[in-house]
């Protein structure tokens, strides 16, 4: 039987999850941009807690797929998009509430 660790080193050689993250998610996007004559396009990821670093939040498939897409020559930057925000189902009668700001993957070619 093989270690946990074994299957873990396994999993991240067969990049399989990456693959599909990219496929499903990434190339349609860059295909229609690019015939659109656009020269980048912005993929959203999610979105970050007011305070909390990009970085900590960032997933290994996130930055793995990232790190693909340079590999295939592209220029990648995972960053923030837009200003913060209280979501509508948070905000008290006044709007305030805790906010949080979408990030993505920013790609160009």
């Amino acid at each position: 039987m093989i270690t946990a660790k074994e299957a873990k080193e396994l999993y991240d050689q067969s990049g399989a999850e990456v693959e599909q993250f990219l496929k499903n998610e990434v190339e349609k996007r860059i295909t229609d941009a690019a015939k659109g004559g656009k020269h980048s396009v912005f993929v959203d990821l999610g979105y970050v807690k007011q305070f909390q670093y990009l970085h900590h939040t960032i997933t290994p498939l996130q930055q793995a797929a990232a790190d693909k897409l340079k590999e295939l020559g592209y220029r990648v930057v995972i960053k923030l998009d837009g200003e913060s925000y209280v979501p509508r189902g948070l905000a008290d009668d006044d709007g305030n509430g805790p906010k949080i700001q979408n990030y993505g993957i920013q790609i160009s070619w």
